[in-house]
């Protein structure tokens, strides 16, 4: 813990400190209240994690909601800042849910990674409590543009939010974590790479279901993606969705 400068924790008439980063705090409202839209919320437990170099702790932190409340419902109030490696609460009320030691343990693992995006979807929860994939198949031609590698899929039972130690094996393979039973974590170099990723994965699940419903209707076979033609589109999806502006 440095030396405690008192000049650093003048505060607004917000109530925040003069060092809190209102822009990446409005990033997580906006971004809260997209998902909101999207019927992604079902609870206080889905969440979002931005990571940023802080000037004056002169450290890395994780700004984030605290526990208790729904990203729905969230405003700069309801938001937290944690040191990055001590996990020490800087700023805020309440410390973020158990959850958070995942989010803050895939930034540790992955140093190009800047933002994580958790959520409870129901489609994905039924849809891997029913069919129990291990490994991902899709039936559009874009998803794996967005996902960039392949969804690592847990074992029933496996929850990262209480025990990150999985985490260190698949991090750096995936852009994806899948929880079955649980819901999804995906991670991104800024927030809205973590986002579209969520919302693409979600939206996949939905056409995976649909595509059943019409086969068992119909009598026509689901057409999937090649493993080659998904192979190609993590591989282009870099190029594709970002035209390089990230490298």
């Amino acid at each position: 813990m440095p030396e405690l400068k008192l000049a650093g924790l003048e505060t607004s008439r917000s109530g925040l400190p003069a060092w809190f980063d209102v822009a990446i705090g409005s990033s997580i409202l906006q971004y809260g209240q997209r998902l909101a839209a999207r019927q992604l919320l079902v609870n206080t437990l889905g969440n979002i994690a931005v990571r940023s170099h802080c000037a004056y702790w002169q450290r890395e932190v994780i700004y984030t909601k605290h526990r208790g409340v729904s990203l729905e419902e969230c405003g700069l109030e309801h938001l937290a800042v944690l040191d990055m490696q001590s996990d020490e609460l800087l700023h805020g009320r309440f410390r973020p849910s158990l959850g958070h030691q995942m989010h803050r343990e895939i930034m540790r693992c992955r140093a190009d990674v800047n933002a994580t995006v958790h959520l409870h979807p129901n489609e994905v929860i039924s849809f891997f409590a029913v069919m129990q994939w291990r490994e991902m198949e899709y039936v559009s031609n874009d998803t794996a543009l967005v996902m960039g590698k392949p969804p690592c899929i847990l074992g029933e039972g496996v929850n990262v939010e209480l025990d990150v130690s999985a985490i260190g094996r698949c991090a750096s393979d995936t852009n994806c974590i899948v929880m079955p039973s649980h819901g999804i974590t995906c991670f991104g170099r800024d927030l809205s790479e973590a986002f579209h990723r969520a919302v693409a994965f979600t939206a996949e699940i939905s056409r995976l279901i649909t595509s059943q419903y019409l086969s068992a209707a119909t009598g026509k076979s689901v057409v999937y993606a090649s493993d080659e033609e998904v192979r190609q589109m993590y591989e282009l999806g870099e190029q594709v969705i970002y035209g390089g502006m990230h490298k």
